[in-house]
């Protein structure tokens, strides 16, 4: 079961977050369609904390817009 899809942006791409509530984390899409876990065991919603999520699970140098 999955929640809403959110659309935030780090260093000019754009992200798709989603909750996925059975395996109970966030997950993050790029443009090219590579998902990866944001967060485990909770989620985050927060746009300041989505995004250095991000950044660090991505390896991006800034987790600015």
């Amino acid at each position: 079961m999955k929640g809403r899809v959110t659309i935030h942006t780090v260093m000019g791409n754009e992200y798709k977050v989603r909750a996925d509530f059975i395996a109970r984390g966030s997950f993050a899409e790029d443009c090219n369609g590579q998902v990866k876990q944001i967060s485990w065991s909770g989620y985050v919603h927060n746009d300041l904390t989505v995004r250095k999520a991000i950044a660090s699970v991505f390896g991006l140098a800034s987790f600015r817009k």
